[in-house]
């Protein structure tokens, strides 16, 4: 397959019309059809509208050489839960983001990021985020913006 030139997945599934759907609808449709959250792990602890909580267990896969967890996971994390809390409202895409790591984590912690909407304009929509480990330990915090499409 050549990826350069646009060519079509075999596994891709073609965009689903979500403007007539229910809050709920929309999170069900997010965590099975984000390949992200089976790739890694992840589990949806709680969604709503303009929120999410997203989990996930650091394993040997994630680590970086530091024997730390790898600062993409807590990311990706973060992203993902950012992804149901916009979407949940509106189909948005992320056009910004910014994540400040306080400190990491090591292998068979569960790390836990938080989402929720600050602002939803017709144009832009802006969320707050943070990651924490067990107990209350603070990894990450940061905010992404995304566009309506």
């Amino acid at each position: 397959m050549n990826v350069g030139s646009g060519g079509h997945h075999p596994e891709q599934t073609p965009a689903i019309e979500t403007t007539e759907l229910t809050t709920e609808q929309r999170i069900e449709l997010i965590s099975t059809q984000d390949q992200l959250i089976r790739l890694f792990g992840m589990e949806i602890e709680e969604a709503g509208e303009g929120f999410a909580t997203v989990s996930a267990t650091v394993h040997n896969g994630f680590l970086n050489s530091h024997q730390l967890a790898h600062g993409s996971l807590i990311f990706a994390l973060a992203d993902v839960a950012f992804a149901l809390a916009v979407n949940s409202v509106i189909d948005a895409v992320g056009v910004d983001y910014s994540l400040t790591l306080f400190r990491s984590t090591r292998i068979g912690e569960r790390i836990t990021a938080k989402c929720r909407m600050i602002h939803q304009g017709k144009r832009v929509i802006v969320v707050e985020y943070e990651v924490t480990a067990a107990p209350n330990r603070l990894l990450a915090k940061g905010k992404a913006t995304a566009l309506p499409i």
